[in-house]
């Protein structure tokens, strides 16, 4: 049967509805634009194109300047958002299986709640994507997830980013296996075996085998010296490099983490923390131990500020927030710097980050204005072009 011409043009009409149009690419000003720690871009700017950074400062190209729309942030500071690179929103008893304590293969991306009231924390702090953990309370604790707050839910990134284990008392229980770090190591280091070599099958000991085999990131709940140790100890036999999550007396390992390559997330930190405490961020970053904070969102401006008061590098600060938590995390590609191909999420401020005076202006997520105070999309209005 032959098609009329009304009925071609319908079901063009028709096609160009169905398929959406391309978003407008966004120019965004600055007076200074920090592409990663250390990178710094003086009266600069970001072109944006489907959440995505483009390009950046006298890369863009003029014709792509032109046809965008442009916000102009005057004088402001643009850095990278800060990544939070382990949480569990305190929605522990979602994350974990309360009635067993070896679960590798259990997916945080099922419990993630996209309008849970916790997420509505993160923008106003600087926070533009999170590792979300399984529980402390499970000895393997199954695959945590990337996920990132946004303007009217979160979502998630990466689905599969990293799996999470448990050492802390809270993994140990007298009502189930293991009731002693002896035994939730022994737990562990067994699994491990027989992952290794291949007698058994299942998906749980898949999950293990990624790990040895590098494809998966390890985090490991250790706080203790004996905890700390063990996690190494496994981490050696087993041909991975665990990021360890609390570390709170690292400084009696320090060597041990370094040479293990190991990461330390740890808790953030306030005034009237042990000067001990304090130090620790400068004494990791000297022995060349990647370490982030992790904790209250709040908190973890203040955290970095503190740590270069007592030693560390500006430099190393900026990079826990932003750049060492992607890499810990294995997401360098995507999140933690300004450079192209990364997602466009970034924070302004009115000043240096690192300086408390400096105030917080604004938060943007994948290209997203999702907090604070908005600015002039006109091109007419914004500064002669940078």
């Amino acid at each position: 049967m032959q098609t009329s011409p009304t009925c071609t043009v319908a079901a063009a009409l028709l096609a160009a509805l169905a398929t959406p149009a391309l978003a407008q690419d966004l120019l965004v000003k600055a007076g200074r634009v920090v592409v990663a720690p250390g990178t710094t871009l003086e009266n600069s700017a970001l072109l944006v194109r489907d959440g995505k950074i483009a390009y950046v400062g006298k890369d863009i190209p003029a014709e792509a300047r032109a046809r965008a729309r442009t916000v102009d942030l005057g004088d402001h500071t643009v850095s990278a958002g800060f990544v939070l690179a382990a949480t569990t929103l305190d929605a522990d008893a979602d994350l974990g299986e309360g009635a067993l304590a070896f679960t590798p293969d259990l997916r945080v991306a099922e419990a993630f709640d996209a309008w849970g009231k916790r997420l509505e924390h993160l923008a106003p702090h600087g926070v533009t994507s999170f590792g979300l953990t399984p529980s402390p309370r499970n000895v393997a604790g199954g695959i945590g997830i990337l996920a990132k707050p946004g303007k009217d839910r979160g979502r998630v990134a990466e689905a599969d980013a990293f799996v999470g284990f448990s050492l802390v008392r809270a993994a140990r229980s007298q009502e189930r296996d293991p009731t002693s770090l002896m035994g939730a190591r022994a737990m562990l280091r067994e699994a491990f075996d027989a992952a290794r070599t291949g007698a058994e099958v299942g998906p749980d000991l898949a999950v293990l085998r990624q790990v040895m085999s590098g494809a998966r990131r390890a985090v490991v709940y250790a706080d203790t010296f004996a905890e700390l140790n063990a996690a190494l100890a496994l981490g050696a036999q087993f041909n991975f490099a665990p990021v360890i999550i609390g570390g709170s007396e690292a400084s009696k390992v320090v060597d041990k983490l370094a040479e293990r390559s190991a990461g330390v997330v740890l808790g953030t930190m306030s005034p009237t923390n042990r000067i001990a405490d304090l130090e620790l961020p400068g004494k990791l970053a000297a022995a060349g131990v990647p370490f982030c904070f992790a904790g209250q969102p709040a908190q973890m401006r203040v955290s970095a500020a503190l740590a270069v008061r007592h030693g560390l590098p500006r430099e190393a600060a900026h990079a826990a927030l932003t750049r060492t938590p992607a890499t810990m995390l294995g997401r360098q590609a995507e999140v933690g710097s300004l450079r192209q191909g990364c997602s466009a999420d970034f924070v302004v401020f009115d000043g240096d980050l690192l300086d408390l005076s400096a105030r917080h202006v604004a938060t943007w997520v994948d290209g997203v204005h999702v907090h604070g105070q908005s600015h002039s999309h006109s091109s007419k209005h914004s500064k002669a072009s940078r």
